[in-house]
């Protein structure tokens, strides 16, 4: 991807007190017998230009580089290799390389009609059989699996509380009505900005709208085209979802999520 976190606000504090822990192998999370059949997408197609030499995806917290956090945590809460999407061959020789092989990681090249994060979602899109995308970027190193795993249930159970659902823009109730069909994507949202790298998407929906997009659209774009796009206000997810939005894109956040500090946008 040519530019980084395209069309995403990312405004969401940190809780002061960030208990950073590591990703393993064994790391528990939620599971549901409702969770929908899902693939996790990292984007990590990115130049990084703002977080200074190298690639961000290959920095650490607490030992571990934040590439290998992100497709751990991802990993475990959907039960499946995710997918990466990269720009270059360097770059998934890179990232492979920081990965275990028993992961069995899946790499992908971004399309090149398109640029940012769209990219990398069309990519994968492409390449995944599952009816459902969860998107991510590769630097979001405090991803909380309850988090990740309660927009899964809301999706294959249709059962949430429809009045805790916010419009894109933060002040309207969404309208549900009676229709309680299969959104084409679910999207966290607060008082700050909706965080389409923190959401899912219906696969099929990807694939049938991104044609229709210029080159410079980003997953904003994707977003505004699709009728019913569930927005999922903050207050109807775990707590942990504001910790799970994080993302960093220098060096100075990373600090300071290492340190338990918030990170201001």
């Amino acid at each position: 991807m040519t530019r980084e976190r395209q069309n995403r606000p990312s405004r969401t504090d940190v809780p002061t007190a960030v208990n950073v822990s590591t990703v393993s192998d064994t790391t528990a999370a939620p599971t549901a017998p409702t969770t929908p059949d899902a693939t996790a997408v990292v984007l990590a197609g990115g130049e990084s230009t703002r977080f200074g030499h190298g690639h961000k995806a290959l920095a650490t917290l607490d030992g571990e580089s934040l590439i290998r956090r992100v497709v751990g945590t991802l990993r475990t809460v959907t039960g499946r290799p995710p997918i990466v999407a990269v720009r270059t061959a360097d770059q998934r020789e890179r990232l492979a390389a920081a990965l275990p092989a028993a992961w069995d990681v899946r790499f992908v090249r971004d399309a090149e009609r398109l640029s940012g994060p769209l990219a990398g979602v069309s990519a994968a899109a492409s390449a995944a059989e599952t009816p459902w995308l969860f998107v991510a970027g590769c630097d979001m190193p405090l991803l909380e699996p309850h988090a990740v795993a309660a927009l899964f249930e809301r999706a294959a159970s249709r059962n949430g509380d429809g009045d805790r659902l916010i419009s894109a823009d933060g002040d309207r109730p969404a309208s549900t009505g009676g229709d309680r069909s299969v959104p084409p994507a679910i999207v966290p949202v607060s008082e700050r900005g909706h965080e389409p790298l923190h959401a899912l998407y219906r696969r099929s929906a990807v694939r049938d709208n991104v044609s229709e997009l210029a080159p410079d659209d980003g997953l904003g774009a994707l977003l505004d085209r699709l009728d019913g796009v569930e927005y999922v206000g903050f207050d109807a997810l775990p707590a942990s979802v504001g910790r799970s939005v994080t993302n960093v894109n220098t060096r100075t956040e990373l600090a300071r999520v290492a340190a338990g500090c918030e990170v201001r946008r």
